[in-house]
């Protein structure tokens, strides 16, 4: 799950809630309350074991949470005047489906929470050699970040690298980071430093410097004591200009 982008999931959510609730009010006949209610339980209780098995991190999984439950519950609550007013005036009532009081807070909140999955979805963006991912960014950090980034790229420093294969619980492997300047040259004489941040367990985080072992390139055997996801943070400072790459990688076990 994440390497899909958060707009398909939250959209194909949303379209599975939608069908979900109609067919409960419109071929079952249920009242607004009662389909909205079905509709949240089964969002999640399709959401939540994806979320266990794949786990996003905390940010994307709040997201979801919110949007599958509020666009059920907005469901109810914007039909329910329909319902009421059947109940007091017959089937023949003509009175609208619902109120754009209620509609309009609820598209309020979902709108909102969109634009929270698109922050989190430009901040995971892929980069050479490393996934820029780190659901731990807030929304002021993500401005200065962007400043940053586009500093970066103006720069044209290309930094690559990291572990030729998926490392492996309590194995000693190399990470190797090649560092060039925006017309290949070696950037060299750096000081490159590497934080290693741990999901499960914060005690376990390592923060470490990379000595140069050839003309920029610099490199490290390091090993990786827990099984799960590990954000990564190598940065690259030459005199004042500083490149910071972001990442994240998972331990898994060993298949027998």
């Amino acid at each position: 799950m994440n390497n899909i982008s958060l707009l398909y999931t939250l959209g194909l959510g949303t379209l599975l809630a939608f069908i979900l609730f109609f067919s409960f009010y419109l071929a079952l006949k249920w009242e607004g309350k009662k389909a909205a209610f079905v509709t949240i339980m089964a969002m999640w209780l399709l959401y939540f074991p994806l979320a266990y098995l794949f786990w996003p991190g905390i940010d994307t999984f709040a997201i979801h949470f919110v949007f599958y439950t509020m666009t059920g519950y907005g469901l109810g609550i914007v039909t329910n005047v329909r319902s009421t007013r059947m109940r007091l005036e017959g089937e023949e009532t003509q009175g609208g489906w619902f109120h754009w009081a209620p509609a309009l807070i609820v598209t309020f909140f979902l709108l909102l929470t969109l634009q929270e999955a698109n922050l989190i979805t430009k901040a995971s963006a892929y980069k050479p050699g490393i996934v820029m991912q780190d659901f731990r960014e807030k929304e002021n950090q993500y401005n200065d970040y962007q400043k940053q980034l586009a500093k970066q790229k103006q720069r044209g420093w290309k930094i690559t690298g990291g572990w030729d294969t998926l490392p492996l619980r309590n194995v000693s492997k190399p990470f190797v980071i090649k560092a060039t300047d925006k017309v290949g040259n070696a950037i060299t004489e750096a000081k490159v430093t590497l934080a290693l941040l741990s999901t499960a367990d914060t005690d376990k985080d390592m923060h470490l410097e990379l000595p140069e072992t050839s003309e920029g390139v610099y490199a490290k055997d390091i090993t990786l004591p827990l099984y799960g996801e590990w954000s990564i943070l190598v940065t690259v400072t030459k005199g004042d200009d500083v490149h910071v790459i972001k990442g994240q990688i998972e331990v898994k076990p060993e298949r027998k």
